[in-house]
Formats: C-alpha cells, sequence, structure tokens
C-alpha cells in the first residue's frame, strides 16, 4: 500500500515512492559518513531524511496519522537501505562519501520522486493546485534540509543552489501533465526527470539563484 490514504496505492506512484525513500535514505547514509558519524546516527539520519518531507506535508494538509505511522513500510526501506548502505562503505573498494556526485546524485532523485509524490497528494486529498505545488516542494525538500542542518551543512535550498526552484518546476509539469491525455506513467516520470535533469544542470555547469547581497556564489 503507498503511504497515503489519498494517494493510488498501486502501479507507478508506489515505484516512485519506492524510488524516491531508497534515494533519501542513501544521501542520508552518505551525509552520515561524510559527517562521521556512527553507524546509529546514520541510521537515524537515514530514516528522517526519508520520512521528515512526507511528515511535514501529511500535518499541513490534515493528512493525520501521518504516512509511516499507519503504513510502516518507508521506515523498513529506509532501513534496509541503511544496512546496505554500511556494508558497502565498510569493504576494500568501497564508495568515498567525499565524492559528492553520489550524494548530489541520490539526492536529485529523491528530490524528484518526492515532488511528484507530494503533489500528487496533495491533490488527492482535495488541495487546490496552487496549494499541491508547494506541498510537493515542501514533501521534497523538506528531508533534505533536515539532513543538512544534523550534518552542519547549510540547507542547499538556501544558499543558491537550483534546488527548490527545480522541485517547484517538476512539481507545475505534473500538475499540468494531469490535465492532458497522457498516459499515468508519462504524467510520472516526466516531471520526476524534469527535476532530476534541471539539478544536473545546475550542478554541471554551476548555476546558482541571485544571491540577495553583492556576495559571488558560493556551495
Amino acid at each position: 500500500m503507498l503511504p497515503t490514504q489519498v494517494a493510488t496505492n498501486e502501479g507507478v506512484f508506489l515505484l516512485v515512492a519506492i524510488i524516491g525513500t531508497i534515494a533519501f535514505a542513501t544521501s542520508g547514509v552518505l551525509a552520515a559518513a561524510e559527517a562521521g558519524l556512527d553507524w546509529l546516527g546514520a541510521t537515524v539520519l537515514a530514516v528522517v531524511v526519508s520520512i521528515g518531507g512526507g511528515t511535514l506535508r501529511d500535518i499541513l494538509i490534515g493528512n493525520l496519522p501521518v504516512t509511516w505511522v499507519r503504513d510502516e513500510w518507508p521506515v523498513v526501506v529506509a532501513l534496509c537501505t541503511v544496512v546496505v548502505g554500511l556494508v558497502v562503505l565498510r569493504l576494500p573498494v568501497h564508495i568515498d562519501p567525499r565524492n559528492q556526485l553520489w550524494y548530489l546524485a541520490s539526492d536529485a532523485i529523491g528530490l524528484g520522486a518526492f515532488v511528484v509524490l507530494g503533489t500528487s497528494i496533495a491533490l488527492e486529498s482535495g488541495t487546490s493546485s496552487f496549494i499541491a505545488i508547494f506541498m510537493g516542494v515542501i514533501t521534497g525538500v523538506g528531508g533534505g534540509v533536515i539532513r543538512d542542518l544534523f550534518t552542519g551543512r547549510t540547507p542547499m535550498v538556501f544558499v543558491g543552489q537550483v534546488y527548490a526552484v527545480a522541485g517547484l518546476l517538476g512539481a507545475i509539469v505534473f500538475v499540468g501533465l494531469r490535465e492532458t491525455s497522457a498516459s499515468e506513467p508519462l504524467r510520472v516520470w516526466i516531471p520526476v526527470a524534469v527535476v532530476v535533469i534541471l539539478r544536473a544542470l545546475a550542478i554541471r555547469f554551476d548555476l546558482h539563484l541571485p544571491r540577495t547581497g553583492s556576495t559571488h556564489p558560493r556551495d
């Protein structure tokens, strides 16, 4: 069952939810490893990252009890991801957590998946398209903000990164495609791809939003 009472409970949305949970849990494990946290810290961080944005969304739209309280599978998937991640990081030939590519890639995939999922859940709960778009963005960026704060980073959404904007455009595309005759997989995967591609382009070409002062963009 998909982690909500108000969204479709099968097919492509379930797959998106699983992918998003694994991706964000992976980013949590990598961030914890880079920050030097122990295995318990990595576990807590990965789970919180995976459920944080969705929890905030559910509270805001009154979808209570929140997702993971009603159906624990997102927590189970996150925990399984942590186990796999910790084992891989201990292998002789392992993924270097200091390599930002792995961290940024998993984060971008999680962002795209959760933006679409959050927007869909909000729409199904009866919100307007306008509110649903912002609920999608909150779902996508919420876990990442928590992860960055817990590991001593300034959240990417606050330092000029094309992050929330990528999520916003993905949510808008999703809402727009719902009004077309496109198949459900296309209506879901195209917005996910939009978010991931925008994040990839922003990272590749070091694109940043304008800052409020005269300082130059920095990571």
